[in-house]
């Protein structure tokens, strides 16, 4: 199967089945970026790309209007309507046959990924679902951007994955009603180093698995403390992932904890990542429009079919996410267009992305989700009303929908 954009081509045909954060910032300052870490030595053949002619661009669309972007008002995009639908258009949402655990990954930082799974996950709170979410990147923007200071953490990652003795219950934070967090810090950093004398026995790969697993079953216990928000003395209200919309979910299932598990996975393919695809059963693919994300998706389908091969042979890649999308330019129609004849000729193959989709909405380029982690706050809670906000309400529902969709 080949992956070409403007006559690049990028062959997966490789693949086998077998084989130091800081403090938020004030209202001026700007988002920090996730950035990109060194890649882990692989033994994956990289896919092969031959260049060959480009075709000459055709007209296409309007061009992207900054200062209505700066302005948190964004041209119309077709399918990003300006007026968002009901929040709850299904009654009573259904629950998830199972969790879903999704690790949301790119090696490329800066796409978007934590911003996503951050939003993402606030959004499916919002309607209701039960989420918790898993900081494994040691910048811990995910933590930083939910709110909670990592310096101030007593346990955090780090300690969950190099001490037995620490259950995910005692490093677990309350966010809201409805969405939890366990969070990260720098040390994490350090974290791969601790646990490679477990790699011989394989449970380096699998200590969060095995942590994880445990809370799931279990639940939170009442004494873990007041959510984020009655900590800072805020209302615990539903634009963070309240439970305004609890009654509506179908509660017919029971001996679980959390409907979903989103994981922001470091910009790298080491320990940490592998640790979360290992316990993962989806992978999200947030990423730009953009050429050079192509080449790094087929990199990273490889892998994913690696970590399928030795680790969790139920591990599929079901969505890709376009962040910070300008609909309206010829490279983001001709590279989305590319991207789905892709997804679409995977489907007869035993690849591990033969389901996957392109999610929709597309999250279009909104400075109001820039300025939101630097006040420790979702998108629904700094600007429930921006684009931002819209996209990411639709993309939750969508991400329920598609789950409805696979139990079919």
């Amino acid at each position: 199967m080949a992956l070409t954009h403007g006559g690049v081509h990028m062959s997966t045909d490789t693949y086998s089945g077998t084989s130091s954060p800081t403090a938020p910032m004030d209202r001026d300052s700007s988002q920090q970026a996730d950035s990109s870490a060194s890649h882990a030595e692989s033994d994956i053949a990289a896919p092969e790309i031959v260049i060959l002619q480009s075709t000459p661009p055709r007209p296409h669309g309007a061009v992207q209007d900054d200062a209505a972007d700066d302005a948190g008002q964004t041209a119309a995009i077709d399918d990003n309507p300006s007026t968002a639908p009901p929040l709850n258009p299904i009654d009573p949402l259904p629950r998830p046959k199972e969790t879903r655990i999704i690790a949301m990954i790119n090696q490329k930082g800066g796409v978007g990924k934590t911003t996503s799974t951050v939003n993402l996950g606030a959004g499916l709170a919002c309607l209701g679902y039960r989420v918790l979410m898993i900081d494994l990147d040691p910048q811990a923007h995910m933590t930083l951007h939910l709110g909670v200071d990592p310096t101030a953490l007593e346990r955090s990652n780090y300690d969950l994955l190099t001490d037995d003795d620490i259950s995910a219950s005692e490093v677990v934070q309350r966010i809201s009603d409805n969405l939890f967090l366990l969070p990260a810090e720098v040390n994490l950093a350090g974290a791969e180093t601790e646990m490679a004398p477990k790699l011989v026995t394989g449970r380096a790969q699998r200590v969060l698995k095995e942590k994880v697993t445990v809370l799931m079953q279990s639940g939170i216990a009442s004494n873990n403390g007041e959510s984020n928000n009655d900590k800072n003395g805020a209302s615990n209200n539903n634009d963070n992932g309240g439970a305004s919309t609890q009654a509506n979910i179908d509660k017919s299932i029971a001996g679980r904890f959390f409907d979903y598990v989103l994981i922001d996975c470091p910009p790298s393919l080491g320990l940490l990542t592998i640790n979360a695809l290992s316990f993962a059963k989806e992978v999200f693919v947030p990423m730009q429009a953009h050429f050079l994300a192509l080449q790094g998706l087929s990199k990273l389908l490889e892998t994913v079919g690696h970590i399928r091969g030795g680790f969790n042979a139920d591990l599929r890649v079901t969505g890709i996410v376009l962040c910070m999308h300008e609909k309206q330019t010829l490279l983001a129609g001709e590279v989305t267009a590319d991207l789905k004849a892709f997804l679409d000729g995977s489907r007869d193959q035993d690849v591990p992305w033969r389901d996957a989709i392109v999610l929709t909405p597309s999250i279009r380029r909104n400075i109001k989700l820039a300025e939101s982690p630097s006040f420790g706050t979702t998108i629904f809670q700094y600007a429930p009303d921006s684009n931002g906000a819209q996209d990411y309400r639709q993309l939750a529902l969508s991400v329920v929908k598609q789950g409805e969709t696979a139990r079919k």
